[in-house]
């Protein structure tokens, strides 16, 4: 039996302001939107056998929202993690945790470890207290986890880092990059079930955002969890599961690439892109830059692999016909692995992308990423949580950090995202960022106001279709809005309200 939506008395947004439209939604896909003309409304529905919706020319409906970097077990993990992002310094984390430790919402019995999250330095005038030795006072019968924010770096204590399998009589207690990452394995204690409830009320929070749709790039071989988590009930986001260098190789065996659906998912999900980690991160002073970093005559950052690894793992994906997300922070980083792109023996498929693209040589690399065809995934949230250190890692350099104007300008796409958790998945705060180069109530202080983009550009970058407004024959990946996003300032997009997310024709999220 098809199932039918009809949603009228509705502006849309991207079309004409003063018309009103009826749409009607078949089978998950959009069948028709029609002018409501000279006041006649179209109608005649059987309410009996028809959802009809009237939206009485207040709310506005428009495409749902995509966001193209999540980290989703990061993301629910965070939630329920010691956030440290308010400290001010290395003495206030310590007490932080200290209190922490006798706190029952971070009791043992519900996880063993304690990880605190998003420790953010660019200003603590005493980093040098959090020493291994420091650490241990702290907690010495409890694992301790201390990350800082971008999770490319960490402090352990003696526990932890036997965890991890590391002699805590030679190491310092202090991880960075690969090291890092090698750990998160050893963060989590709690069961898959409760993992997994934890991600599906992330869905339902992003359904509550207008979100119908991300690109999961969690540094793990997500597959056979995402087939667990659709057959448990999760079924409020399309997912596009990423691979990684390590998981490639067991798509590859189930006869799997890019855009494929994931058996047993009904459609929901599909594999997504092989993701490449190039460089490290500015926090961390890892990302890969031509110059070094203040302080340091050598310092310039960390890049993974030698051109002529870059270039296999590139031909391999290339041979399988996988989609990129390759991963470049720092300028050089991006330099180098836009060269060694340019040099594969053909261009990346359509809809590749290069993630973060923090900082970027204008005359030589610009240029480069068009002509290969490549999106700009970018986080705009970074740029607040970032402007201080872009001052003190990129001095003289900040006009060519997060510089969305100049590569929209350039002629290359770009695609909004959150890198969740690193920041917050929320579309509406990306936006604002976009239209202000600042945070909230920051506004009349914006980072390089030159690279300001416009509302329609961000927006188109944001929607799930990639298109201002919503088009017969596409699929019902909708929302009902309060105003009309393409009219508001950045207080009018960080309180925008979504009564409804539709996801191929069925409700996730009603507010009406």
């Amino acid at each position: 039996m098809s199932q039918t939506t009809v949603i009228r008395h509705a502006p849309l947004v991207g079309y004409p302001e003063n018309s009103l439209y009826t749409v009607k939604v078949i089978d998950g896909t959009i069948e028709s939107i029609d002018e409501e003309l000279s006041g006649k409304h179209v109608n005649g529905y059987d309410e009996s056998t028809v959802e009809v919706i009237d939206l009485d020319g207040k709310e506005w409906l428009s495409p749902s929202m995509i966001d193209w970097h999540v980290h989703t077990k990061l993301a629910a993990l965070h939630s329920n993690r010691l956030n440290l992002q308010s400290c001010q310094s290395a003495k206030e984390v310590l007490e932080t945790v200290r209190l922490a430790l006798q706190d029952p919402n971070y009791d043992p019995s519900l996880e063993k470890n304690l990880v605190g999250i998003n420790m953010r330095n660019s200003n603590w005038p005493d980093e040098d207290l959090i020493t291994l030795k420091r650490l241990d006072e702290l907690s010495p019968d409890r694992p301790l986890f201390l990350l800082y924010n971008g999770y490319h770096s960490m402090w352990c204590n003696t526990l932890a880092l036997k965890a991890g399998g590391y002699d805590p009589k030679v190491h310092t207690g202090h991880l960075e990059e690969q090291e890092a990452f090698d750990m998160f394995p050893k963060l989590t204690t709690a069961s898959e079930e409760v993992v997994d409830g934890w991600i599906l009320g992330e869905a339902k929070k992003a359904a509550s955002m207008g979100v119908t749709e991300i690109v999961d790039l969690e540094m793990e071989h997500n597959i056979a969890h995402w087939q667990r988590r659709y057959k448990s009930g999760h079924h409020y986001l399309r997912i596009h599961v990423g691979m990684y260098t390590q998981h490639l190789n067991d798509a590859i065996k189930l006869g799997l690439t890019s855009g494929d659906d994931v058996p047993s998912t009904d459609g929901l999900i599909k594999v997504g892109p092989y993701k490449i980690v190039t460089d490290g991160s500015l926090g961390s002073q890892t990302a890969f830059c031509h110059d070094a970093y203040p302080g340091s005559k050598d310092n310039h950052g960390i890049y993974y692999y030698p051109p002529s690894t870059l270039s296999e793992m590139i031909e391999n994906g290339l041979k399988h016909n996988f989609k990129f997300a390759i991963h470049a922070i720092g300028d050089q980083a991006n330099h180098q692995t836009l060269k060694t792109i340019s040099e594969a023996s053909s261009k990346l498929r359509s809809g590749s992308t290069i993630e973060h693209a923090q900082l970027l040589d204008f005359d030589v690399d610009l240029p480069v990423f068009k002509e290969l065809g490549l999106i700009a995934s970018i986080q705009p949230s970074h740029l607040v949580d970032d402007r201080d250190l872009c001052h003190k890692f990129w001095p003289g350099r900040e006009h060519r950090a997060y510089a969305f104007k100049s590569i929209v300008d350039a002629g290359i796409p770009i695609k909004l995202g959150s890198d969740a958790p690193i920041a917050p998945m929320n579309p509406w705060e990306a936006l604002a960022v976009c239209i202000t180069r600042a945070g909230e109530n920051d506004e009349g202080n914006p980072f390089v106001k030159e690279e300001i983009l416009d509302v329609e550009t961000a927006w188109k970058a944001s929607t799930s279709n990639g298109k201002s407004g919503l088009e017969v024959s596409e699929r019902a990946d909708l929302c009902i809005l309060q105003s009309n996003p393409l009219k508001q300032d950045a207080a009018g997009l960080r309180a925008m309200k979504v009564k409804g997310t539709m996801l191929g024709g069925r409700w996730t999220h009603k507010a009406f």
